[in-house]
């Protein structure tokens, strides 16, 4: 080894151990510039370098006073500027670029071939372990930049920009500082979140590329500053041209995705602002919007801002979720949600809430997104609430407003419905009359009877097709398919159902009688038929707004009976069997099935005490005793207890009964009128064959305004006169109420923001006695700091 070499090694190992004063007094003992130039251990690490790394000011200015060079890089590409931002040393990247240092040098060209790992080449030298502890680059290509943005150093960054860094420069991976920004920085931490602010603005203000895609992830700066909740970063970005909608490569989410998922919503209303509200709805890889991301984390405030920029609740993922399914299953309380959502979009025009003689604004677009079926939300609420007792939703003011005016546009394709299901009933009526009817000569019309059969089994098609799971699973749709079914298959069938009248009198000369003309089981079809094809009308009669939720209360009522009757079954069926030994020599109980019927009869007070217990003169009747025993207990437990129990039980709840047949009424009447508007819309009504008349009428029934505006003092308008009057009234009296929560909030805020501004006049004034003090000790020290150095330099000289 040469005479040169321990000197020079000497020097390194007691700068890298920070043995300043020994190093100082080495390069002042040797003025030979091989002494300070030389590298040593495996990488070939240089006294610059271990200078910069301890962050000794002094040294590095004595290496260069002897004339070192600062740009000198070790095996790995690694300059003295890369140690100093290594460990963010200002100071000494303020130095080096004040001296020279190569702002756009990059790790790793000055190394050996990449696949060889650096412990192998760290042991070539096992004697001289010089630069093992000196931090390993990340990544291949890197420069002094992206290292000061990873560090999140804003001042430092300014400084390489300001020297002529190159701002869009790439390592290896294509990735530029910019991507860098933020890298596993807490959002929590204020102080770094603003150091974050402060390298984006320095790095979009020299016209950094904002829009650089990063390799590995698929994502932008702008996916990274919305997922740290940085918004004045965001603003930034946007302002040098970020793209907002930019979908992430792999998963497809936008900043709005992340943004919403993340709950940080004033970023999320940034973005907003920032976006076309068609595109609010944008989807993801899976089919996810923004708003299914914030109700999968039950972020409600995101959810109602989303919403109130045009967020669709019936949205579907892929899988078919809707929002409203993501609300249900994973917001805390849902329904309390989605009811101050509706209540949000009646307000009034102006004025407070004392004010009267104010008109309110009624806005819709919460259950008529743009871009889908107006009725879509109402369909998504219903197909997601399975209980009646939820589904008083649909009671929400808003939502009979928006179903009555619905119902108004579209209530004329009702209308031709019931008149043509209205003939079908009378027609199969009319036709199980003439059947039975023996000396009718009319014909029978079949013709007519067969072309409503066909339209109302294309009805039923039709609803199936459209959407199978909902009437598939529905009691009307098998009544009126089964009624139409049955009609068309008995006015196919040939009967003759008059008799000429030679035949009548040579029928009544030989004193026959006449014979059924039809067969028994044309009879039992019409016989079901017609009584399905009014209990159907029934159900027809539900939709109407006004008198229908009594057609439906009846079902209610139904149930209820049903219930009974399946818990005392086996009491009903004990009588009757009990009944059929006791009297099996009466007609009425010679078989099970005539007990059972009897027994039921019977129970409606029916008793035909007479004719079961004869008197001795007449019959002797059969074990007196206990028959006459088993029908008082029949009388007091089924007549009057059991019967009294179903009446109670059916009645105890008039009021219940009326909100939920109201319910079930506007849930029918939504059902429906969503069933219209999917077939007034359908393309096959937009074809060239269909005349234009015809497109214009169904185009003028699809849609209502989604903004619509009542006015207070009673005049005629057209909202209101398709809106109940108790229904307008119930609008009138949420929109004072939610301007009464609104000027509460803001005296609140007023409030709050005063005392805030006496604590800040307060903490002022302290600033105040304080400074003078703070101030005389700064000075202080920075007079004695000027001492100590100059009684330093003194002493190495």
């Amino acid at each position: 080894m040469d005479e040169r070499c321990p000197v020079s090694l000497k020097l390194l190992i007691v700068i890298e151990n920070d043995y300043v004063d020994l190093a100082i007094k080495i390069l002042r003992e040797n003025h030979r510039k091989s002494v300070f130039l030389e590298a040593a251990g495996a990488l070939r690490v240089t006294a610059v370098q271990l200078a910069s790394w301890r962050g000794r000011l002094n040294l590095l200015e004595l290496l260069y006073e002897k004339g070192a060079d600062i740009n000198i890089s070790d095996k790995l590409g690694r300059t003295a500027l890369y140690y100093a931002i290594h460990h963010s040393n200002v100071e000494i990247v303020k130095w080096l670029l004040e001296h020279g240092a190569n702002v756009n040098s990059k790790v790793g060209i000055n190394s050996w071939p990449k696949d060889m790992p650096y412990a192998t080449n760290m042991t070539m030298e096992p004697d001289c372990p010089i630069g093992r502890n000196l931090p390993l680059p990340e990544c291949w290509g890197r420069t002094p930049l992206h290292q000061a943005v990873r560090a999140n150093e804003p001042e430092i960054v300014r400084m390489l920009v300001n020297a002529g860094a190159m701002v869009d420069a790439q390592d290896e991976q294509g990735v530029t500082p910019l991507l860098l920004a933020g890298a596993n920085l807490d959002c929590s931490n204020k102080e770094e979140m603003m150091k974050f602010d402060e390298v984006v603005e320095i790095l979009a203000s020299a016209n950094a590329s904002v829009n650089v895609v990063h390799p590995d992830t698929g994502t932008t700066v702008l996916h990274h500053a919305s997922m740290l909740g940085s918004k004045t970063a965001i603003k930034r970005l946007l302002e040098a041209g970020a793209w907002p909608l930019f979908q992430c490569i792999g998963t497809g989410s936008t900043a709005l995705h992340i943004a919403a998922g993340e709950g940080h919503l004033e970023t999320l209303q940034v973005l907003l602002e920032a976006v076309d509200p068609v595109c609010v709805n944008i989807r993801d890889e899976v089919g996810r919007t923004p708003l299914h991301k914030a109700a999968y984390q039950d972020h409600q405030e995101c959810v109602r801002m989303l919403v109130d920029y045009g967020g669709n609740l019936a949205a579907e993922t892929k899988t078919g979720v809707t929002v409203i399914d993501a609300m249900l299953a994973h917001v805390r309380a849902p329904l309390p949600l989605l009811t101050e959502v509706l209540d949000s979009c009646v307000r009034t025009s102006c004025g407070s809430a004392t004010e009267k003689g104010r008109n309110i604004t009624v806005d819709f677009h919460v259950l008529a997104p743009v871009g889908n079926l107006q009725m879509s939300v109402v369909c998504a609420l219903i197909a997601s609430i399975s209980e009646i007792e939820q589904l008083t939703i649909l009671q929400h003011p808003l939502v009979e407003a928006f179903l009555s005016l619905k119902w108004s546009k579209l209530r004329v394709f009702f209308f031709l419905f019931v008149l043509v299901y209205m003939c079908f009933v009378l027609l199969l009526s009319g036709y199980g009359m003439i059947l039975i009817e023996m000396n009718i000569k009319y014909s029978v019309p079949t013709g007519l009877l067969m072309v409503c059969s066909c339209f109302l089994l294309g009805h039923n098609a039709v609803q199936v097709l459209m959407a199978p799971k909902h009437y598939l699973r529905q009691f009307e749709t098998w009544i009126s398919a089964t009624c139409a079914i049955i009609a068309l298959i008995i006015s196919t069938t040939r009967i003759d159902a008059h008799e000429s009248n030679q035949d009548a009198s040579n029928r009544i000369e030989s004193g026959e009688e006449r014979k059924d003309i039809a067969e028994p089981w044309v009879l039992h079809s019409v016989s079901l038929a017609i009584l399905l094809a009014w209990m159907q009308m029934m159900l027809f009669i539900g939709r109407f707004p006004t008198w229908g939720y009594y057609a439906l209360m009846f079902s209610t009522v139904l149930k209820n009976v049903l219930k009974v009757l399946l818990a005392f079954i086996c009491l009903i069926f004990g009588f009757a069997l009990s009944f059929a030994v006791l009297f099996h020599e009466n007609d009425q109980f010679d078989d099970l099935w005539k007990a059972v019927v009897k027994t039921v009869v019977m129970m409606m007070g029916e008793y035909e005490y007479g004719d079961l217990f004869a008197s001795d003169q007449e019959k002797k009747s059969l074990l007196p005793i206990t028959g006459r025993i088993v029908f008082v207990l029949f009388i007091m437990l089924a007549s009057i207890v059991l019967m009294n129990l179903m009446i109670g039980l059916a009645v105890s709840d008039i009021q219940g009964l009326q909100k939920e047949g109201h319910i079930r009424r506007l849930l029918k009447q939504a059902e429906f009128v969503a069933h219209l508007e999917r077939i007034t819309s359908h393309p096959l009504f937009r074809n060239k064959w269909v005349h234009r008349k015809l497109q214009a009428f169904l185009d003028s029934r699809q849609s209502i305004p989604t903004r619509i505006e009542l006015p207070a003092d009673g005049t005629y308008n057209r909202n209101t006169h398709e809106i109940h009057n108790d229904l307008v009234e119930a609008l009138f009296t949420l929109a004072s109420n939610n301007q009464s929560v609104a000027e509460s909030v803001a005296k609140t805020d007023g409030s709050v923001s005063r005392i805030l501004m006496n604590i800040e006049d307060q903490l002022h004034e302290l600033r105040k006695q304080i400074h003078p003090n703070v101030a005389s000790r700064r000075i202080s020290r920075l007079l004695v700091n000027r001492r100590v150095s100059k009684h330093t330099r003194s002493v190495i000289v």
